[in-house]
Order: structure tokens, then C-alpha cells, then sequence
């Protein structure tokens, strides 16, 4: 992006990250961190007395029998024991604990190490009484050479901050120094590799670049354990004189990211049974169709229940507690034990919308109740993910307990490629509400990015640029935001990765929530490098991800030729009318109304794979080709069966656009909207009030201890001083 391209757009992440970055980083490295850690035992978790007794008290009315797989029946065994100091349930756990170890494979130990680290580490601590020395002296041996067998692996270290291997690392890291300190010479050195090179050095670094916000980027599955992992270890280390989620505001604001990402009432999935309120699935989802990770599992549960009690009295507390009343999530015996039904927020009082800088994700409401309008836009490609999909630039909409449009969530499974033509599994473009040149969109590297890269040095498998959000803007009657994704969409030329074919990509989306409808302006101009002599020998690689298999997207064409596709998905069949498609989603009616291109021809594409037809939906492809530059203009709108459908025109006014909407109960709103390959001024005029000003840069939004305050319009104008 040119710098002149947007005056009024924030200061490039580089310079933001810096000064930010430092002020983060260096009270941290200042001293090192020193817990003052008891010499008996417990010590994780129940070393703080009051917390052990109310567990105990807890067991006393509401006692539980340990059961499960031979790690998590152990683990009950010790709590129990450690409860009721039953030492029959100790010697049982620890006579696992002792004979446990990690499978050699390298997959197989890190899986082993991070699903069954948390349990076998805390039998270790709550039954330490009833281990022998000869079995401490093994185990010390044992778990730190798995701690540096994790420590020093090449996967989900640095660089990996938002994996769920790397938190699984921060935990152990944790556990075992706080458990094992006193007795295990290098106790104080894992310790350290959680609190200081994890949290106090890589996290940071990461947070800045794509955590602001809370968004946990592996998505709705895997993301959960980047906010249930830590929780034990991290209060054990306050316990002892050392709050780590002090630290970084990064936890506070995923109290949020987990209200806005979660569907304001109970959610019908076409297919699949009902459910409670869910997750907008992204990245690799495999429990969507079960029901979403709130349902299924507890982690989200015991995340509300914890943060639910942690400072009472704020509002970031009571917010927690009003998700939890509003989800029943499930939740675990010990966190349950915690308490906390204290008095909860109305969540009906928080804003509507939410932004989330770091991943660049965009959540817009009509209302916070289960007869609401709900969006997710996921507008960047954040870094430090394993998980991830190729979804920049997605948008979900969800309204009263169904799908408007979602994509087709999963984890590797298959579906019908672009046009019909072979399959791709469920990380590609094409399963989600995206924007393709020529069939492809952002993400087109191989490497693991996206990675923030310094100014100058040799990108590799990276795309040019991250997207970048320049304009946001939150209001009563709207929600707004604008997002250029050209350069994410290149690699530099002469690069074998590169797909060269588009040269400017500008997404805005504008949410009206009177009248349940989106509106998506999306500004193109296409490139004719795959001319250039380089996309015209080998050293290009043209094969569909790297499988060898020769891409017939991968043409030479001029920048006129390209086809540009802009692409939304149905959980049913639509039924296609002129420039409108519309579907019936239970009781709702999903359409599409297009105004740009005036004349669209229509393509849906069903999904289904033989064997897997529970991912695949029905894909529409609306193209357009022809010119340099070109434009789609869209309108999603939910309504109720029976409702009548949103009429919609365009007026051309030279250098501008105006669409008119019109609902029969609500009335008419006019936008504004000016042409170009740049998204600059507009307006939204309600009836006969006057017209509120689509801003021209980021409105900044701030997380307090109270909840999410978007800045004024005054902050804006003086934010780079005086103009």
C-alpha cells in the first residue's frame, strides 16, 4: 500500500510496534522472575489455602467419582485423594505417574506431552506426600529431558506464539518448575523459559503484531486452549507474588473476542441437531458439527468460570459471568468449584461492534439477543498459527438462530474445488466468503506465515504485505470498515510462490442494523504480469499446492482476461432470479442482491464430496472479466420467512455511486459511495436525517477493566496532533 493511498490510515505496523513493543518488553527483562514458592506441597493451584478449602467444601455437597481415559481417571484420583486425603486414590495415581512416559515418536510425544501434561504434572504436586525418593530422583530425570525435548523442537517455538502446541509448553514450563522446585536443580530454569522467554519476550512481540484485540487465531478449536492452558499455572505463579496476566492486556481483551465471537442466542446448523449458542468457526474446526467447542468441551466453560471470579467486581468479571448464565458452557468439577455466580453484567449494554486489531477482525451487531443480527469479518491473516485457514477477507452472518451465510467449517475435509472442477479440502479459498483472481485469493504462499518482516529482508514464502485495515468506523445505525488486501494477494515478482495476477484488492463492508443487511463494495484492478517472461518457464511453479499436478488456473492472460469471483455460501440450495439469489434457511431467508456488475450471471457449485457431505454447502460464484478495473457491489440481507425482500437500486452519479435500500417498516437508507481503487469518503443517510460521514481512518477501540470503549470522533481528529 502507497503511503499517499490512505493519509488518514493508522502508522504502519512496524513503527506502531516498536515503541509499544519496548515499553511491553523491557520492564519484564528487567529482573528476573522469583516465586515465592512453598516448600510443601500442593503447590499449583491449591498452594493457596482458601481456594484448597473451598474446594473441599465444594466436594462436601457436590462430590464426583473419577472416571475417564487411564491420564484423566489418575488425575481425578489424585484430586480426590488431595481432597479427602484419601491416600489409597495417591498411590493409585502415582503408581501411573511413575510407570507414564512420553511415546519416542516425535508427533506422538508432542501430543502426549500436551494433552496429558497438565494432569500428570499436577498428580506429581497433589500426591507428592506419597512418592518415594528413588521416584521423585526418576521423574525429575524424566520430565526435564521432556521439557527439553519440547523446548528445543523445532515446531511451535517461537514464531508459534497463537499455537496451541506452544501454550500447551507455557504450561508445562510452569507446572513442572513450580512442582518440582526444591528438589529438581533446574526447576527455576523452566520457570523462566515460561515467564520470561515466552511470556516476557516471544509474546509480546507477538501481541503486538496480531494479538491486540484478544482473538485467539487458531480459531474457535483449537484457540480455546491459548485461554485454558495457562489458567493454572498462571494463578499458581500469582499465588506466589507473580501475576502473569498483569502482564499483557491480551487476556482481558479475549473476554471480549470470546462474547462478540460467540452467537448472540442458540444456533440451528443445517443437518446437524440444535445446539446452545456456538462459536463462528474459523481456522480448523472439528467440532463445529458436534455442536461448537462451548458445547462439547469444557475449556470455554472453565476460561468464563475462572475470569468470571478473578477481580469480582469488574466489569470484565461480569461480563464473564453473563456469557457463562447466557451459554451454559460446560465447565469442569475444579473450576466449578470456584464459585462465582455473582451478579452479571447486561451484555446488552456493551457496544455492538468489536474490532480486534492484531488478527483484524471485525464483529457487528444488530442486538445482543437471540432475535439479533450477528457478523464476523475476519479481515487479516494473522501469524504464529499452525491451524490456520486461507479465509482473508470472509464474512459470516448469523440472525436469529441461523446461518444467513457461514463458511464450510472443518478440518481437512474435503470439498468441490473452484467452478466444480476436482476437490480441495476445507483450509482452501474456496470454503470461505472470499474474493479470488483468477480462483485464488490471499495465502497463496507455501510457507508458514503470515510473518511480520522486516523492511528490506528477503520475504521467502511471504506475501508482499499483510492486509491492512484503513478505516473503521462505529456507529448507532452502522458498523464500517474498509480493508486493502492488495498486497497480501503477491509475492514479489520472480518469486516461485507469487500469483500474479491481481494489483489492487479493497474490501469494505458496511453493516446496517435496522435492516439486517451487509453491504460489500469490493474495488479490483488486475495485472498482466503472468505475461512476464518468468511465468513462462519451470522455475514457476503452476501446480495445484504443490501436489505436481499441473493448476489450469495458472494462465497467461492479460490483465482484461482475468477473472475476478466474488463468493458467498447457502446452507441450501438457492433459487437464482436476475440479480438476486435467495435461500430458506429454516425460518430465514438468506439473499443476495447484487448491483455490481449490473447484468451478474450466477454459478453455485455443490460442495458435497461422496462420503463427506456434511462440510459441503452451496457455494455461489459470481465472476467478472473484461477490464483492467471493475468493481462488485453486493447486499446480504436475513429475514424472516414470510418477510418481504429488501429493494435495492443504484444511481450513478459520475464519481460516485448512490445505493438506495428500502424496507417497508423501516424505511430507506441512502449510501453514498465513491469510485476508485482507493476507499475514500461516503456517507449513510437514515430518511430524512442528515448524513453521518463514513470516517476516514481506524476508530481506536480500548479494553478496560469495565469492557470495550470505542474512541470519539475528537480522538481521531487529534490523534496525530494538530490537522
Amino acid at each position: 500500500m502507497k503511503t499517499t493511498d490512505y493519509p488518514n490510515a493508522l502508522p504502519s505496523r512496524a513503527s506502531r510496534c516498536c515503541l509499544a513493543l519496548l515499553l511491553l518488553v523491557l520492564p519484564l527483562l528487567a529482573q528476573a522472575v522469583s516465586l515465592n514458592i512453598p516448600t510443601a506441597h500442593p503447590r499449583n493451584w491449591y498452594g493457596n489455602a482458601a481456594r484448597l478449602t473451598q474446594a473441599r467444601n465444594y466436594y462436601q455437597t457436590v462430590p464426583f467419582t473419577p472416571a475417564g481415559e487411564l491420564t484423566t481417571l489418575n488425575f481425578g484420583r489424585a484430586l480426590r485423594g488431595l481432597l479427602t486425603n484419601n491416600n489409597a486414590d495417591c498411590d493409585q495415581a502415582v503408581s501411573y505417574l511413575a510407570t507414564w512416559e512420553a511415546p519416542a515418536g516425535i508427533g506422538g510425544f508432542r501430543d502426549a506431552t500436551r494433552q496429558q501434561g497438565e494432569a500428570l504434572l499436577l498428580i506429581y504436586d497433589w500426591c507428592h506426600h506419597r512418592l518415594s525418593t528413588a521416584q521423585i530422583n526418576t521423574l525429575v530425570a524424566r520430565w526435564n529431558g521432556y521439557m527439553d525435548r519440547d523446548n528445543g523442537d523445532d515446531f511451535a517455538n517461537q514464531g508459534s506464539e497463537a499455537n496451541n502446541y506452544f501454550w500447551g509448553r507455557v504450561r508445562n514450563n510452569l507446572l513442572w518448575g513450580i512442582a518440582s522446585h526444591g528438589e529438581n536443580p533446574r526447576a527455576q530454569e523452566f520457570i523462566d523459559n515460561a515467564l520470561e522467554t515466552r511470556l516476557g519476550s516471544w509474546f509480546p512481540s507477538w501481541y503486538q503484531d496480531f494479538g491486540r484485540g484478544g482473538v485467539f487465531p487458531e480459531g474457535a478449536d483449537y484457540g480455546s486452549v491459548t485461554l485454558s492452558y495457562p489458567i493454572v499455572p498462571f494463578q499458581s505463579a500469582a499465588d506466589f507474588g507473580y501475576d502473569p496476566y498483569a502482564q499483557t492486556p491480551y487476556f482481558r481483551e479475549a473476554i471480549y473476542a470470546l462474547i462478540y465471537g460467540t452467537t448472540p442466542g442458540p444456533t440451528r446448523t443445517t443437518g446437524v441437531p440444535p445446539t446452545g449458542s456456538v462459536l463462528f468457526p474459523f481456522n480448523d474446526d472439528a467440532t463445529f458439527f458436534d455442536g461448537s467447542p462451548i458445547n462439547v468441551r469444557t475449556y470455554y466453560g472453565d476460561v468464563a468460570r475462572y475470569f468470571g471470579q478473578r477481580n469480582a467486581a469488574s466489569g470484565n468479571a461480569r461480563h464473564m459471568r453473563a456469557w457463562l448464565a447466557a451459554t451454559n458452557a460446560g465447565r469442569s468439577w475444579m473450576f466449578d468449584a470456584l464459585g462465582g455466580s455473582g451478579q452479571a453484567a447486561d451484555l446488552g449494554a456493551l457496544p455492538l461492534d468489536y474490532f480486534a486489531p492484531g488478527a483484524a477482525v471485525f464483529y457487528a451487531r444488530s442486538a445482543h439477543d437471540a432475535n439479533a443480527s450477528a457478523l464476523h469479518l475476519q479481515l487479516g491473516t494473522p501469524g504464529g498459527v499452525q491451524h490456520r485457514h486461507r479465509d482473508a477477507g470472509n464474512f459470516q452472518f448469523w440472525r436469529k438462530g441461523r446461518w444467513i451465510t457461514r463458511e464450510s467449517a472443518g478440518y481437512s475435509k474435503p470439498l468441490a474445488a473452484f467452478g466444480g472442477n476436482g476437490t480441495v479440502d476445507t483450509e482452501h479459498h474456496v470454503a470461505h466468503n472470499g474474493l479470488l483472481f483468477q480462483g485464488r485469493t490471499t495465502g497463496r504462499w507455501v510457507g508458514t506465515g503470515p510473518i511480520v518482516i522486516p523492511p528490506g529482508a528477503d520475504r521467502g514464502d511471504q506475501p508482499d504485505g499483510l492486509p491492512e485495515v484503513v478505516r473503521v468506523h462505529h456507529d448507532p445505525g452502522f458498523g464500517y470498515v474498509a480493508t486493502d488486501f492488495s498486497r497480501s494477494y503477491r509475492n514479489t515478482t520472480g518469486r516461485r510462490v507469487d500469483w500474479p495476477y491481481a494489483d489492487k484488492a479493497v474490501r469494505e463492508f458496511l453493516f446496517l442494523r435496522r435492516y439486517n443487511a451487509l453491504v460489500i463494495l469490493d474495488r479490483l484492478r488486475t495485472s498482466g504480469d503472468s505475461q512476464l517472461p518468468f511465468y513462462l518457464t519451470a522455475n514457476w511453479i503452476n501446480t495445484i499446492e504443490g501436489t505436481g499436478t499441473p493448476d489450469p488456473l495458472a494462465v497467461h492472460v492479460t490483465a482484461t482476461a482475468v477473472v475476478r469471483t466474488f463468493l458467498m455460501h447457502f446452507e441450501t440450495p438457492p433459487t437464482l432470479s436476475a440479480n438476486r439469489a435467495s435461500a430458506v434457511v429454516g425460518e430465514q431467508i438468506a439473499d443476495l442482491i447484487t448491483l455490481l456488475p449490473a447484468n451478474p450471471t450466477y454459478r453455485v457449485i455443490n460442495e458435497d464430496v461422496a462420503g463427506a457431505e456434511l462440510y459441503g454447502q452451496h457455494r455461489l460464484e459470481l465472476d467478472s472479466s473484461g477490464s483492467v478495473e471493475s468493481y462488485f457491489l453486493n447486499v446480504v440481507h436475513g429475514r424472516d420467512v414470510g418477510a418481504p425482500a429488501l429493494t435495492a437500486s443504484l444511481t450513478d452519479n459520475g464519481s460516485s455511486w448512490t445505493l438506495s435500500l428500502s424496507d417497508p417498516q423501516q424505511g430507506t437508507v441512502s449510501i453514498l459511495l465513491q469510485k476508485g481503487m482507493s476507499s475514500t469518503g461516503g456517507s449513510v443517510t437514515f430518511g430524512a436525517a442528515a448524513p453521518v460521514a463514513l470516517y476516514a481512518s481506524v476508530q481506536g477501540l480500548q479494553v478496560t477493566n469495565d469492557g470495550p470503549v470505542w474512541s470519539s470522533l475528537a480522538d481521531l481528529i487529534f490523534a496525530n496532533g494538530f490537522q
